[in-house]
């Protein structure tokens, strides 16, 4: 096996057919035919199945895809980490960014980023953990800024930098009904959003949350992506769980805290995200630092 015949077969997997892979890499189809079925040979298993819309990947060929993804990346980032140390700012960076992190310190984390590596590819995506993590394995993101429960970062999987604490707020739609009239047993009658699945360690810290004011967990929820809660925050009844800072944003506009009610989120814990076992590039290694500077920078401000 080769470093040309895994480019080739994870391009066809990316781009969805040969044709569409030969584009990409600058190659003729026969040559991508070729390293895939030279790939094929070397394995012993087919690991694609060609289909008149594309191509799909056999049991073998979706066990071998995965370490296919971080091979050809580290390549990348061993050529990309040997250019930038001699001084070439070329190269790409793959960044998942946490919501929180995308309203209050993306902007002027990259602004400064840029003041340095002013040509190297950038491309950032959604940084809930449960997204984040997969990704980190593969390989196909090289950091990701997250804001989780603190269990979940007890991982000796990957490189973990904690940053801070943030609070969380349970919050409503401004002109909420129970605004007049706080209690908890109103708050779990309504339908509670979260911007994340509620596996069973979730569900039991959520559960303590309500038990300990006294009330049983809500029966409805729903489960969506940041901005689509703050948009149905902002026109139901209803109720969520929110950072602290991120109130006042003009992107959680009329969403508002509800206090004395008895209910006491836990925080959640700020922190960077990488491979244990791959050091990051310079560009990598220089982004993190800019998110760091500009979340204590931010944090001075308040204070100040």
């Amino acid at each position: 096996m080769n470093m040309h015949q895994f480019r080739a077969f994870v391009a066809v997997v990316d781009q969805g057919s040969i044709r569409a892979a030969a584009r990409y890499l600058h190659l003729s189809q026969s040559a991508i035919t070729k390293a895939v079925q030279g790939l094929e040979e070397e394995t012993g298993a087919a690991l694609l199945i060609r289909r008149s819309r594309g191509v799909e990947l056999t049991e073998a060929g979706q066990l071998l895809v995965t370490r296919a993804r971080l091979i050809t990346r580290q390549a990348e980032l061993a050529r990309e980490e040997l250019r930038q140390a001699g001084g070439d700012d070329s190269g790409t960076l793959r960044v998942g960014i946490n919501p929180f992190i995308s309203l209050t310190s993306l902007g002027g984390a990259f602004h400064w980023f840029r003041q340095r590596f002013q040509r190297v590819h950038v491309e950032f995506s959604d940084g809930l953990i449960v997204r984040v993590l997969p990704r980190l394995r593969d390989g196909t993101l090289d950091l990701a800024v997250v804001a989780a429960d603190a269990g979940e970062l007890q991982s000796e999987e990957f490189h973990v930098q904690r940053l801070r604490r943030i609070p969380q707020m349970v919050v409503v739609r401004s002109g909420h009904p129970l605004l007049a009239s706080p209690n908890a047993q109103g708050l779990v009658e309504h339908e509670w959003i979260f911007t994340r699945p509620l596996d069973e360690e979730r569900s039991k810290r959520l559960a303590a949350m309500f038990a300990r004011a006294g009330v049983q967990a809500p029966k409805r929820h729903l489960v969506c992506d940041a901005l689509q809660a703050f948009s149905l925050q902002r026109r139901t009844d209803a109720v969520s769980l929110m950072p602290q800072p991120l109130l006042g944003n003009p992107e959680t506009r009329d969403i508002v805290p509800i206090k004395g009610t008895g209910l006491e989120p836990f925080d959640l814990e700020l922190a960077i995200l990488s491979r244990g076992d791959v050091p990051l590039t310079p560009a990598a290694e220089y982004f993190a630092h800019c998110v760091v500077e500009t979340i204590a920078s931010g944090l001075a401000a308040a204070s100040a």
